[in-house]
Formats: structure tokens, C-alpha cells, sequence
């Protein structure tokens, strides 16, 4: 070990339980590296240098089998104490005086929140301060940006983002961590501004699978149970390149190609399908779902701050709400219903999905964060969906791979995305 600050949770926590770490050399380390850092990174809205460590010296060893893990929240994410301006300057001065459930229940079992990681502005598309901390002249993505940066910078082992359509894979993918989006409403939202209810997922994003899978069992409560002798031969896999294949960057395409042969090579069942129409069809109800919904969700700041919005929240999701009625609304949600049926009819002999996170590498400049084409399908299904970072490109950026189970399939999932990693990378 060089410095606590580069330890995975559960490694940090190894070293902790057997006395040669402590839980404030640990949180003091993550906040020495944010000090050193944070003037380039920019992936903080708010930093509780004071309490987090008075939280690490009066640790409580009630409850604490996690004890200690210091982790940040995306700043649409309620901590008590700390401000949540959800990437707008009209709400530097809103401090909530209850924890998000989330918080709560990380609290409960002993995590220390250091901070709140920038957003994109009102968790829509218009950028933060934040740059990539593989090149600061290179996107970190949106809009959990602050949080993929926070975790690819060594500031902290552990973030929490959101997804409403891909938020949390694709800054994860350009940052070059693991970013995980749960099955949807595995992880409570409240205290989580709203976008679009039926799509909004708390997700998390960390350096190691271990680190992931300690966070899930510690905001759903319960054990995970991970499959540390996962066969991938038994596991029947589908590569699907999407019909934003011809968008992605060759470098990305080839890279992507190169694994799937891998796997075959390697007596991997897995199969190539074209899905082209259904994933198209996803995107058209998911734009309509998440509009109708989002221009009710911002009312607040639709009717009292609206000429301080930028334009593209104003002319981008927002407006996609104008032209729909309440029944409009209704026929939608029945014609989701059944476009969920349909899509796992057409993968009921798969159980597992293999896609791009990403069109290629972070993008060149800060004004955009990125498409999330590749995201919508699997945010707008619910399914558990991780990126990994498995590859480099032409321009020594990151570059992540998407996997994705089923419903309720989360921990075949973390199992499939450990064995990946520890047999082909």
C-alpha cells in the first residue's frame, strides 16, 4: 500500500479489521487527496472536511460490519447538513434536514458521506464544472459526472449516481470505472430529485466488483451472494451491437469485436442478434415517458426559476412533455407494458447481454457529456445493467463494455462481471 486513498473499500476494510489501518488514517487520506486534487478534478459541489473526520475518530462499533467506508453522493441526493443545489446556482443555499433513504441506511451501517459529487443541472444535460481525470480537456460524461470523476481520481473508493437513461454508465465508461445500475427499485429513492419516476435508478460507481456488491448488500440489507465459481460456460450470452453500431468510434467497434471472438474462442456460448427495431422503439417511448413525466417532476422549477434554466433543459427534455394529455400518458404506459413482454420473449433463451456503455471514448470538450443511445433500452426496462472498463482506445482513454441480466438478476450479474474480469483482463 502506498497511500489509504488508493485502497478499494473492501481491501481498506481487511486492513482495518486487522489493525493496520484506521478507519481516520483511511478517511483522512481520502480528503488529503481531495485537497490535492479538487482544484483540477472540480468533482465536488460540497466537501465536509470537519464532520466526516470527527465521524471517523467517534466511530460507533454498533452495526458496523462495514464500518467506516467514506463515499460521496451525487448532488441530487439529500444528506442532512449538506447542501443539494442539483447543479444550479438558485439552490446553493438548500440544506435538507433529513437524509435520503439511501444516506440514512448508509449511515445506519457505519459509511462516512464525505461530499456531494457535481451534477449536470437538474440531473439533465447541461454540463458541471468537472473534467475528466483522464484528460481534463475530455467530458467525465453526465450526468453523475462529479461521482464517476470523484471514484477515477482515487478521492474516494465509493459513489453514489443516479440513471434515468444513462447516467451512471456512460461517465462510468468514459471515466474508466465500474459503473453498476441496479434492477429498477432495488435501492430506495427517496430523498432523490425526481426526473422520471419510472425510470430512475440509484446506481453506484467503484474500482472493484467486490466494492459494488458491499454497497448493495448494504443499501438493500441484506447478503449478496455472489458466485465466486461462476462457470461463463454455462452462461448463455448475446452480443447485441445496437443500431447505433455505425455511430461508434472504429477503434470501439474493433475492440468490442475482438472480445466477442475472444469469448468464443474461449467455448463461450454466445450468440450475435439483431434487435435493431425493438431498441429503436425503446428509445421513441422512453423519450416520451421520461418527458411527460420530467415536466411534472420539475414544476417547481419549471414555474419559478424557469428563465434561469439553460436552454437546453428548457428546449431538451422538458419541452419533449409539452404536447402529451393524461390519457396520452396512459396509452404510453400500456404500450410499455407490452413492449417489456415482447423484449423478454425475444431474450428468454439468454441470460446475459453483452452491448457498448458508450459510442467510443470521452468526448473532446466540456460544453456536451456525451450520448446515452446505448443506455435507454435497459434504463427504460428496469434491467441491472454494469460497464466495465475493459479497454483503452486510440486516444489512451477509457473505454467500457455494457453488461446486462434480467430483472432480479443483479447478483448472477456482479458474479458474471468478477469471473470477466478475473479471466479475460
Amino acid at each position: 500500500m502506498s497511500e489509504p486513498f488508493e485502497l478499494t473499500a473492501t481491501k481498506a476494510l481487511e486492513l482495518i479489521n486487522t489493525k493496520k489501518l484506521s478507519r481516520e488514517e483511511w478517511v483522512e487520506s481520502c480528503l488529503k487527496r481531495i485537497k490535492a486534487r479538487e482544484n483540477k478534478i472540480k468533482a465536488f459541489s460540497f466537501i465536509d472536511f470537519e464532520n466526516s473526520i470527527e465521524r471517523a475518530k467517534k466511530f460507533d462499533l454498533t452495526n458496523k460490519k462495514y464500518s467506516g467506508i467514506p463515499f460521496a453522493a451525487k448532488d441530487i441526493i439529500d444528506i442532512e447538513g449538506m447542501p443539494t443545489q442539483m447543479g444550479t446556482t438558485f439552490y446553493k443555499d438548500n440544506i435538507p434536514k433529513r437524509d435520503a433513504g439511501s444516506i440514512a441506511i448508509a449511515k445506519h451501517y457505519g459509511c462516512i458521506p464525505i461530499g456531494k459529487t457535481v451534477t449536470t443541472e437538474l440531473g439533465h444535460r447541461h454540463p458541471g464544472p468537472t473534467v475528466n481525470p483522464h484528460n481534463f480537456e475530455h467530458t467525465p460524461g453526465g450526468s453523475s459526472s462529479g461521482s464517476a470523476a470523484a471514484v477515477a481520481d482515487l478521492m474516494v473508493p465509493i459513489a453514489f449516481g443516479t440513471q434515468t437513461t444513462g447516467s451512471v454508465i456512460r461517465p462510468a465508461a468514459y471515466c474508466g470505472v465500474i459503473g453498476y445500475k441496479p434492477t429498477y427499485g432495488d435501492f430506495d429513492k427517496s430523498g432523490i430529485l425526481p426526473n422520471s419516476p419510472s425510470n430512475d435508478t440509484l446506481g453506484l460507481m467503484a474500482r472493484s466488483i467486490d466494492d459494488i456488491s458491499l454497497m448493495r448488500s448494504i443499501l438493500i440489507e441484506e447478503p449478496v451472494d455472489l458466485d465466486e465459481k461462476c462457470n461463463l460456460t454455462n452462461i448463455k450470452f448475446v452480443f447485441l451491437k445496437s443500431p447505433h453500431w455505425e455511430k461508434m468510434e472504429e477503434d470501439s467497434k474493433e475492440l468490442l469485436e475482438n472480445f466477442f471472438r475472444s469469448l468464443k474462442n474461449n467455448k463461450i456460448n454466445i450468440t450475435e442478434i439483431d434487435l435493431n427495431e425493438l431498441i429503436t422503439q425503446s428509445s421513441e417511448i422512453h423519450t416520451r415517458l421520461s418527458g411527460y413525466e420530467f415536466k411534472r417532476s420539475i414544476s417547481a422549477e419549471r414555474f419559478h426559476h424557469f428563465s434561469e434554466l439553460s436552454e437546453i433543459l428548457r428546449n431538451g427534455r422538458l419541452s419533449d412533455g409539452d404536447n402529451m394529455t393524461l390519457k396520452d400518458y396512459h396509452q404510453l404506459m400500456d404500450e410499455l407494458n407490452k413492449f417489456k413482454l415482447t423484449f423478454e420473449n425475444k431474450l428468454s433463451k439468454f441470460d446475459c447481454i453483452i452491448t457498448p456503455s458508450a459510442l467510443g471514448e470521452a468526448l473532446k470538450g466540456l460544453e456536451f457529456t456525451g450520448s446515452a443511445q446505448l443506455n435507454t433500452t435497459w434504463t427504460l426496462l428496469g434491467y441491472p445493467a454494469i460497464t466495465l472498463p475493459l479497454f483503452t482506445g486510440k486516444n489512451n482513454m477509457p473505454i467500457g463494455c455494457q453488461f446486462v441480466t434480467k430483472k432480479t438478476k443483479d447478483d448472477l450479474l456482479l458474479s458474471i462481471s468478477k469471473k470477466i474480469l478475473k479471466d479475460f483482463f
